[in-house]
Order: C-alpha cells, then structure tokens, then sequence
C-alpha cells in the first residue's frame, strides 16, 4: 500500500492535446530509459543518452542517480506506487498508466486510466482514477473494471488502497467519500458520505490511514473544502471534522496520533500537542517517522525534529530553501526536495534522521533539451530504503519523468561543477577617491565551498571602461577582487571560473553585481 502521495490537481485539458499525448505513449514504447552512467543497470548507453551530464557540459553524470523514463504528459503530482513484485506504477496528467521494471524497461503503457492517484493492492492489482472514474488494472496491464462516479467528482482527490485491502477514494464534491470492493471482474459499493465543495481550492491531496480512538476499527484522513476529515472504513460514518488547515495530515506509525505542520492530534480529533516554531507561519507539511518522530521544514530550511510528546529532539539548518520531505523506512535519513529554482536545477538532499546532519545532494541532470527539471512528488521508498522513486518536470515544456534515486550514503555525491552563488561589492571612500571591493563566493553543485579555483571577472567602471582581474578562492570558497577611482557605480562581472576536474557552470552562476558610491 502506498499511504503517502503528494501534489497539486491537474487542470482538465482540451481533446487536441489528448492526440498529442497518444503520439508520445507510441514513441515511449519505442524508447529505453536514460541511464546514469555506463554499465548500469538495463543495459542503459551511459551518460551520452538524453544529454548526458548536465546542462549539456559533459560532466560526469551524478552517481545517485540510476534511470530515469521520459512520460507522455507535462506533469504528474502524484508519488509512484511500488508493486509486490518490485514494479514501480506512475500516472501523468494526461491519463497514462505506467509499469516500469526496477531496472527502469517500460513494461506497459495503459491509456485512459487516471491521473489523480495510483496504489497496488496486496495482489498485484493496481488502482488509479480521474474525476470520472475508477479503475483497476491486472499486473499485465489488463482492464479489470471500470467503476463510474454518479455524479461525476469537481475534483478528486485520490484513490488509495485500505489496510483492509478495500479501494476508497475522495471527491470534493460528486459521491464524496466512497468505498469499493474487487470483486474480481467488477467493483461494489461499499458506502458513501458526502462532501459539499467549499474554498479554497484543493486538488490532489493523499489519503491517509490510521486506527480509530478506541483501536477497534481504522479511519481514513484527508484535507478539502476548508477542513480535515476522518471517516470510519468498515461503515463510512464521519469520525470528525476539524477546521482550518491547508496541508494534508500524517499519520504516525508510532500511535495514530496525525498531525498537522505544527500540531498533533488524537483519532478522535483532539489537540494532543502544539510546537512553537519560530515562524509562525509557513512551515512544511510534516512527515512521521516509525518512532512517531515529527519532522517539519520551519523558516524555509531549518529542519526540526519532534518528539511524539512534542519535545523538539534537534534542528538543522538545510542551507537552501527546501519543500516536502520524506523519511526512509528504517529511519535512517530524510529525502528532501530542493532545487528547482532559476540558479539550481531539482535536487534531492539527503540528512541524517538521528541529527540532521548533512549525508548526500543530488541534482537531477538536465535531459536533451538541455532544460533543467524540478521534483513534482514526494518520494516513494522500496522496502529496503535503498532506492526512492520520484516524478520530475520541466516548466513550459511539455516534458516529465519517472526517476530512480539510489539513496546508499556511501555513493559519493558527484561534484563536477563549478558555480559563482554570488557577487558582492563594498565601497569606502578615501579623500578624493572611492575604494570597491568584491568578493565572488565558488561552490559545487552540491553546495560545498570551493578553495584554489581560479575565478576572472571584469570590473565595468562609471565612464564604461573596464578592468580585467585574476584571483582565487581561499578556505571559504571566496575570491576577492579591488579597485579604486571616482565615485559612480562600479560592476564586477564573473567570466570565467577554473578549477582541475571541474566544469563553470555558468548558466546557474550568479555572474554580476553592482554598487553605485559617490
């Protein structure tokens, strides 16, 4: 069962596109998985095929990552399912249904399946659905049923299987909350309870599982139209309803208590505990570890970790600005999105569980277009935490991706490129002239300070003439650059950066600043 799935609702998209997307599912049939380096698994052509390294540089491909198989649709906002056979199920936008191998080989591409939820049941069964319909596929890829929402859902939420093996799904309006059971060749209604679409607006959100209060029965959670909900599985009777909120609850494995970014809540919806996070707002949606350990993203990268009492246990600065994160089965690290801005392409970082301490980054390689991708989806953990599945895309450009991500600690974080993360100018003023200085910070790609990297920039001064200058990078990974003359604004422009076994990456460089001093 595949309890935690992440996103945003696609939108509905017009019929002409739908044509498109049939072409592409043709060509993907036709295609193998782009592999991370040379000998991997499947047989892949190494870091030549889909552009190879990144940003078209050449460099050597990150070794975290393994494969990664281009979808048919722009987007997917919902985290890969994993088979009891070890095949890893993704969705895309567009309604495809995928079944890819461990070693990343397409196994099947089913069309018209859904796009707002997939999950395996304990047979091999795989469920997905849209606002339309429910569906269940064979392992082969087969059509098992098809099961017709009356009336038609505004949004559904997502579809899941129980820990009773039973199918439920939410719909923000239409049949509400509703339960199914396979028959084999068709599905049953188990029972329904309504919902009533109120804003604001929520798409694809995961459903969640967890024992009642009296730890007879289990409860499913979920987030829309305003409030937090958990409904009963063996009858659908509404356990309560909680206001407020706009993030999807978790659940602890530890005692079913779920819980809020800030705040911990028995099954019967009771507040058990509250953190004051320095922030008031703004912090992450929580993910619960096997101990009941809470962890949640406060001020944008400080990473906090919590006791189920609601003892904060330790914090850790991320040093980026980082989105959901997840934990791996044994407890031993959190995966992490980051990245996916203008200066750095999607990233998975990787912290210790036990400290937060740093363990491995990761980005993911620019595919042919050259265009650099960010992470759709929370991650999706085998069994033995040694692989986590991801969905990636790139913005305006009709292309994303299923990735597999090998989480061993041991695998060394490549560390090929080279990157100005920023230019700064002071300025002093003695007698009759002006003294700038500018210093130009150098790190990697995984965002460690580079020492002895020769870096060149220009200065550009008030009357247009410019000054070339040479220096390198000390112990803190910076390079610092001087000049004096009139008053007027000065700019300090980066042009190239050198360092043995290393590429400039400039295109994620910050190459210029400015100060104006009279």
């Amino acid at each position: 069962m595949n309890s935690l799935k992440s996103g945003i609702s696609p939108a509905l998209w017009p019929g002409w596109r739908n044509a498109l997307a049939f072409l592409g599912v043709v060509l993907l049939l036709l295609a193998d998985p782009l592999q991370a380096a040379p000998g991997g698994k499947g047989g892949g052509n190494g870091g030549a095929k889909g552009g190879g390294g990144i940003g078209g540089t050449g460099a050597v491909p990150e070794l975290h990552f393994q494969w990664r198989v281009q979808l048919a649709g722009p987007y997917s906002n919902v985290r890969p399912a994993i088979g009891p056979d070890g095949t890893v199920y993704a969705v895309d936008v567009y309604d495809h249904l995928y079944a890819v191998s461990p070693d990343g080989t397409t196994q099947w591409i089913a069309e018209n399946a859904g796009s707002k939820g997939v999950d395996v049941g304990p047979d091999g069964t795989v469920y997905t659905g849209n606002e339309n319909w429910i569906k269940a596929y064979q392992p082969d890829g087969s059509l098992k049923w098809t099961f017709v929402q009356e009336p038609r859902a505004f949004v559904l939420i997502d579809v899941a299987v129980g820990p009773d093996d039973h199918v439920y799904a939410v719909a923000s309006s239409g049949m509400g909350v509703f339960s199914l059971a396979d028959q084999g060749d068709a599905a049953s209604l188990r029972w329904t309870n309504p919902e009533t679409y109120a804003r604001t607006f929520v798409g694809y959100v995961e459903l969640e599982f967890g024992p009642t209060g009296d730890g007879l029965d289990r409860q499913l959670y979920f987030h829309a139209n305003g409030h937090t909900r958990a409904v009963r599985l063996s009858d659908g009777a509404s356990v309560f309803s909680v206001g407020g909120g706009n993030t999807n609850p978790r659940v602890s494995p530890l005692d079913g208590t779920w819980h809020r970014p800030a705040t911990a809540h028995t099954p019967d919806g009771e507040l058990a505990w509250a953190f004051e996070f320095p922030l008031a707002t703004g912090t992450r949606e929580p993910t619960l570890g096997p101990s009941g350990t809470h962890y949640a993203v406060n001020s944008g990268n400080v990473m906090y970790a919590i006791d189920p009492s609601g003892l904060e246990v330790w914090r850790a600065s991320l040093e980026e600005y980082v989105g959901l994160a997840d934990v791996d089965p044994d407890e031993t690290m959190l995966l992490i999105n980051a990245g996916g801005t203008s200066t750095h392409p999607g990233a998975l970082k990787a912290i210790s569980a036990a400290n937060g301490a740093p363990l491995w980054r990761m980005e993911f390689p620019a595919d042919d277009t050259g265009l650099d991708q960010f992470v759709d989806t929370g991650v999706t953990f085998t069994l033995d935490g040694g692989t986590a599945y991801v969905m990636t895309a790139i913005a305006g450009s009709g292309r994303s991706y299923l990735n597999a991500v090998a989480t061993d600690p041991s695998i060394p974080s490549a560390s090929t490129l080279l990157r100005a993360t920023g230019v700064s100018l002071d300025a002093k003023s003695r007698r009759d002239k002006v003294n700038f200085t500018g210093r130009v910070t150098v790190m990697d790609q995984n965002l460690g300070l580079i020492s002895g990297a020769t870096v060149n920039a220009t200065w550009t001064q008030p009357d247009g003439t410019t000054v070339d200058q040479v220096a390198t990078t000390g112990g803190t990974g910076e390079a610092k650059f001087s000049l004096g003359g009139p008053g007027g604004l000065y700019r300090l422009t980066v042009t190239d950066i050198a360092h043995e076994g290393y590429t400039f990456d400039s295109r994620h460089s910050v190459l210029e600043g400015a100060r104006a001093w009279y």
